[in-house]
C-alpha cells in the first residue's frame, strides 16, 4: 500500500504580501495603525505601538499588558528628560 501523493501548493503570489508594512519606518507604521483605530481599540493600539517601538521585546510574556507597555514608555521618556535637562534657567 502506498501513501497518497498530495500536490503541493504553489507559494503565494508577491501582490498577498504587504510590503509597506514590511520596509516602511516607525513613523509611517505608527501613523498608519493610529489611523486604523478608533477610541474602542485602545488596547490593540497599545499593544501594537508597544510592538512598533519595541517595547514588548524589552518585557516578559507576563508583562506584555497595554498598562506595562504604558509604564516601561513613561520610564522611558522620565529618563531621556532627566538626561536632557539645562543646568538651570538661562539669566538675560
Amino acid at each position: 500500500v502506498f501513501p497518497p501523493n498530495f500536490r503541493e501548493l504553489p507559494p503565494p503570489q508577491l501582490e498577498l504580501f504587504d510590503l509597506d508594512d514590511m520596509f516602511s519606518s516607525e513613523k509611517v507604521r505608527l501613523a498608519q495603525i493610529t489611523n486604523k483605530c478608533d477610541e474602542n481599540d485602545l488596547e490593540y493600539f497599545i499593544r501594537e505601538v508597544g510592538d512598533i517601538l519595541g517595547v514588548t521585546g524589552s518585557l516578559l510574556p507576563t508583562d506584555k499588558t497595554p498598562k506595562r507597555i504604558i509604564e516601561f514608555i513613561f520610564h522611558q521618556v522620565v529618563e531621556f528628560k532627566k538626561l536632557n535637562q539645562d543646568d538651570g534657567p538661562i539669566e538675560g
